[in-house]
Formats: structure tokens, C-alpha cells, sequence
């Protein structure tokens, strides 16, 4: 079960910073713009959305009537054991599409403002204002000279966002049946199972842990003054 919930949370991790990053970035270098203003509703609006609500809609939208172009429930198709590599890899894309969507959206919401908190604080240095008096091109000193510093608040939230994933997959997969830990762990509450629950209580722990030293690994990356 465990490799139903890594895929989903390792996934939505990877998409997370792949768009908060340069999205927070980008409404730092063009704050009080109407653009600037326009995101940040829209991410807030996206951050006020409880999952569960978002997961229902998505599957009244996609999975049923004239726009059904994905699956409703499950991790892979019935006849997975029959198909080739590349056939498996994209049937279970378009499986976990709609749930990585819906455990995404909120942490991207959040990063990227952090993202832009970060930046703002940075940009107003006197080191920035240096490297621009020197003649740097702008996008040199924004993404080299500050991005490095200002991420490092984001850094830090790497090491409560794995656990947070694999805990807050038991709505996801409960609603799109996909039987992960999440899952796993609602059932085995409901049957007083103890030894699992603690058995999914280390492997958070665990993760958090791993968090932790991928933060602490990546802090030296960022700022070798570290």
C-alpha cells in the first residue's frame, strides 16, 4: 500500500515546487501590479477550497457525463498485469491525475506566497541594491543573487510538507478508492487495529525525519555560509 501513497505524495511534492517556485518569484519581481493582484486572489481562493469539496467536483466534472475524459476511481485499470511498461506508466497517469490535482493545489496556494513573502524580504537588501549598482542584468541578480536566499523559508517547510501529504491522502484516497496508507489508516482506525496505526505513525515520523535532513541538506546548497 505504501507505494500507492508515495507515488501520489512524491508527485505532488515535485509539482508543488515545480510551479510555486516560479510563481512566487514572479508576483515578488511584480508586486502591486494588477497581475500580481489578480494571482493572489486567485491562490487564496484556491487555499480556502477544502479538498474533499474540490475532489467531489472534479469528479461530477471529468469522471461522468460529457467531459468524462478520466477515471473515476482506482490507481491502475483492471487489466494493468497485461500491458507494457510505457502502457502501465500512462494508465496510471490518468488514474492519479484528478487526486495529485487535488492534493496539490493547496500547498502550491501556500509556497508560492511564501515564496513571494521570502523574495520581498530579500530584494530590499543592500546586497541586492550592490549587485544591481554593478551593472548585473536583472534577471541574474533576481534569480541568482536573491532567489537562493529568499528560498530559504521554503526550504524549511519541506520538513512538515511529506508527512503532511501521506496524512492528508486519507480524504483523497478514501473519495477516489485508491488503497494507499491513507486509506489504510481510516480502515484500520474504524477496526481498532492498533498495530497498524502505530505501524503509519512511524513511517510519518520517519518522513519527517527525511524532511528534515533533505532541508538541512538543501540549506548547505542554497547558502554554503551554512
Amino acid at each position: 500500500k505504501l507505494k500507492y501513497s508515495i507515488t501520489l505524495a512524491v508527485s505532488s511534492v515535485f509539482l508543488i515546487y515545480f510551479i510555486s517556485l516560479p510563481l512566487g518569484i514572479w508576483s515578488a519581481v511584480k508586486q502591486g501590479t494588477v497581475a500580481d493582484q489578480l494571482v493572489t486572489f486567485v491562490l487564496f481562493m484556491l487555499y480556502s477550497l477544502p479538498s474533499f469539496f474540490v475532489a467531489v467536483i472534479l469528479l461530477n466534472l471529468f469522471t461522468v457525463g460529457d467531459w468524462a475524459v478520466f477515471p473515476n476511481i482506482g490507481f491502475q485499470s483492471d487489466n494493468a498485469d497485461q500491458m507494457t511498461t510505457l502502457q502501465y506508466v500512462k494508465d496510471v497517469l490518468w488514474h492519479v491525475c484528478l487526486p495529485i490535482a487535488c492534493m496539490s493545489y493547496g500547498g502550491l496556494a501556500a509556497l508560492s506566497r511564501y515564496a513571494r513573502t521570502g523574495l520581498l524580504d530579500v530584494i530590499r537588501s543592500d546586497y541586492i541594491r550592490t549587485a544591481r549598482a554593478k551593472g548585473l542584468p536583472e534577471g541574474v541578480v533576481i534569480i541568482k543573487h536573491a532567489a537562493r536566499n529568499g528560498m530559504i523559508p521554503i526550504i524549511t517547510l519541506m520538513a512538515t510538507l511529506l508527512p503532511a501529504l501521506i496524512g492528508g491522502s486519507v480524504v483523497i484516497e478514501f473519495i477516489f478508492q485508491i488503497p494507499g496508507i491513507g486509506s489504510f489508516m481510516f480502515e484500520s482506525i474504524q477496526a481498532r487495529d492498533y498495530n497498524v496505526v502505530m505501524c503509519i505513525l512511524l513511517i510519518t515520523s520517519l518522513l519527517t525525519l527525511i524532511g528534515m535532513l533533505l532541508a538541512d541538506l538543501l540549506y548547505a546548497l542554497v547558502d554554503p555560509r551554512i
